[in-house]
């Protein structure tokens, strides 16, 4: 060498290293320590000069998922992608969502853009969400190296093939080390073999047909369908989604309210989206456990009977395996088509055991509704954690009296109707089996596009969890209450409801209170029916009426006022108001009347009415709560504090003075009564 290029060499810059870098991060111990256990890791880590960009999972990922620590060479190699991305640092819209990049494996990772708002993006390398969330400083670039910190796990190990590859895959050696196999997909593995179209151009599509999702039903999804015959094509074609849409869980879920998609159509052989057959990703969490579970969700797909209507949920079990055209995610029931009864569908789900216990205990009354000759019906079926819900006292009586029991099956059916989510409104009435209750519907969004919806019944109200779920004779909705079985006190409903919160606070410093939360329940004393007004009906009362029964001398007028709206020693639901004049707790006259299709009350002393608000009935264990539109109250019932104590304090004011005038007539008063 000269000297000229060694002095060159000896006094140029050195240039820093993502290695170097990792040392004063504190976040990434785990990922350097990780990579420390690798030569090869390390050397990509150490090299100023190699152009590539590392993903690294920050240390919480490696606490709440510990078995990332136990990752091989190969899977931590994939987290290191052979390029640059600069695209992750120019803050603007892309061309494409999805961005496909080779790793130093020779594996694939998807990179992904979603638009939080005009501006604001959030990114996705495979299912690991990078933080630019949590931290200003979210990019580290040194030398020719990239670093980017991801808050989620990226998921499983690429498969150096394609989808139908990874199905037709014979060597098991290949699966060795990794954490998923294709030992249970024989079934579609010979299906794809019977359409060669579908299998090559689709599922072995390769980068220049573009990259897809492909839901695959592994044997036990294929053991529940009836009618093999009915898995064509079309319903291969309902487990992909349409062209350059490469979605994990984690991207598509976090994907703002827009989870729907497109499945794939291919015909004349040309690939386009299908927008009548749509597949969405659901997770639902487990209460009790906290473990949240996916499903992929797609429309009913019917073409040789009559329309159908609903969705077939499936339970992701393997998730997020990259291939070289998309990624894999392994599900237990086969998208598209419907070839169960009610009753079998319940009968297999775990999350309903509680309910066939239950079902069985009375027999074929209801369970003849769920077959399949039992025509139409939409069920809102409890989950386990429903049941757990119901107090011990309660329970036990439920499976004591089988004519209450066979009442609240028959709430949870409605007959003759496939009632699915996009037509429930907040006016929405349907009519149950027994032909006299009635369900009311809530059709909640909050957050934007978030939309939950509430099913009310027997005064208990509860939310659809899973919705739309489709069988051969109806349609099936998962709840986490049980419709028509109280189980909170009417004062611990109050706490809880939001549209009473006015009512709730002005209850707090009353005696009357602990009659609505009593240590003993399922008494004929301690059952209430309780017209209690809304936030609403307060703010339409004046508010010095209203300011002065708050002020602190007047809570036994307001107690008053309260009991006004009591019903003592009954409990009644909706179906059971009837026109007539009831006396109340404070032993006054209110009179119920109807008025169109509504109940009122009616208080011919003041003068005053209130509508009974319909579905505003809820069920305590001490009795109903029926939500009112107005206050049966007015001015002068200021003067019943009046009337109450007043006359106390110159009672006492008389005595004190004559114990002035005449000291020892106390000593004598007392010494008589003693």
């Amino acid at each position: 060498m000269s000297p000229f290029l060694f002095l060159l060499f000896l006094f140029s810059p050195i240039k820093p290293d993502l290695w170097a870098e990792t040392e004063r991060m504190p976040d990434l111990k785990q990922w350097r320590a990780l990579c420390g256990y690798y030569a090869v890791a390390t050397a990509y880590m150490k090299d100023s000069n190699a152009r590539i960009t590392v993903f690294a999972p920050v240390d919480d990922v490696f606490t709440y998922n510990p078995d990332i620590r136990a990752l091989d060479q190969k899977e931590t190699l994939s987290h290191i992608v052979d390029s640059q991305v600069v695209d992750l640092t120019m803050n603007k819209l892309w061309d494409k969502q999805t961005l496909i990049r080779s790793t130093i494996n020779s594996g694939y990772t998807y990179i992904t853009q979603f638009e939080n708002n005009p501006g604001n993006f959030s990114y996705f390398a495979n299912a690991g969400m990078l933080c630019n969330h949590a931290s200003n400083q979210w990019g580290i670039i040194s030398g020719e190296q990239y670093l980017f910190k991801i808050c989620t796990p990226m998921g499983h190990r690429p498969y150096p093939g394609t989808a139908l590859s990874f199905i037709r895959e014979h060597d098991v050696t290949v699966f060795e080390e990794r954490q998923y196999n294709n030992r249970d997909l024989s079934q579609i593995r010979d299906i794809l073999d019977r359409t060669p179209d579908i299998a090559l151009v689709i599922y072995g599509s390769s980068a220049w047909n573009g990259f897809h999702t492909f839901f695959i039903p592994n044997d036990a999804a294929f053991a529940r369908v009836v009618d093999r015959n009915r898995v064509d094509r079309e319903v291969l074609l309902a487990h992909v989604t349409s062209t350059n849409r490469v979605l994990f869980t984690w991207p598509w879920l976090y994907d703002g309210g827009q989870h729907y998609y497109p499945s794939v159509r291919f015909s004349a052989n040309i690939i386009e989206d299908n927008f009548k057959l749509k597949l969405v990703m659901r997770n639902i969490t487990d209460r009790r456990t906290g473990k949240w579970d996916l499903y992929a969700v797609s429309e009913v797909y019917e073409r040789y009977s009559q329309f159908r209507r609903g969705a077939v949920w499936a339970k992701i079990l393997v998730p997020n395996i990259p291939t070289q055209n998309g990624v894999v995610h392994i599900i237990d029931n086969v998208l598209g088509i419907v070839s169960e009864t009610i009753d079998m569908m319940i009968y297999r789900n775990e999350k309903t055991t509680t309910l066939m216990r239950y079902i069985n205990t009375i027999g074929q009354i209801v369970r003849n509704y769920f077959s399949a000759t039992g025509g139409l019906v939409t069920f809102f079926a409890p989950w386990n954690e429903a049941f757990d819900r119901i107090p011990e006292q309660i329970e036990r009586r439920l499976l004591r009296d089988r004519i209450w029991l066979e009442q609240i099956l028959k709430l949870h059916i409605v007959p003759a109707k496939e009632l699915t989510s996009d037509e429930i409104t907040n006016e929405t009435i349907v009519n149950t089996i027994d032909n006299m209750r009635q369900l009311y519907f809530i059709k909640g969004e909050w957050p934007a596009n978030n939309v939950t919806y509430y099913v009310i019944g027997g005064g208990i109200k509860t939310a659809i969890m899973m919705d739309n779920v489709a069988a051969t004779n109806g349609i099936v909705h998962y709840i986490e209450r049980v419709l028509g079985v109280p189980y909170q006190t009417l004062w611990e409903i109050m706490r809880n409801e939001t549209r009473l919160q006015y009512s709730f606070h002005m209850m707090e410093n009353l005696q009357l209170r602990y009659s609505m939360d009593p240590w003993q329940v399922l008494t004929p004393e301690q059952n209430f029916t309780f017209f209690v007004p809304t936030n609403e009906a307060w703010a339409k009362q004046p508010q010095s009426l209203v300011s002065r029964m708050n002020d602190g001398n007047h809570w036994q007028a307001l107690q008053y006022v309260y009991k006004r709206h009591i019903l003592q020693g009954q409990a009644l639901m909706y179906t059971d108001l009837r026109e007539r004049t009831y006396v109340m707790m404070n032993d006054e006259k209110v009179v119920i009347t109807r008025r169109g299709r509504f109940f009122e009350l009616y208080w011919p002393r003041g003068n005053r009415r209130a509508r009974v608000i319909e579905g505003g009935e809820i069920a305590g264990i001490n009795g109903y709560m029926h939500m009112i539109d107005n206050v049966l109250i007015y001015e002068p019932d200021l003067r019943a504090h009046a009337c109450t104590t007043e006359p106390v304090f110159f009672q006492f004011l008389i005595v004190c003075l004559v114990m002035v005038w005449r000291p020892g007539w106390f000593t004598s008063f007392f010494i008589f009564f003693r």
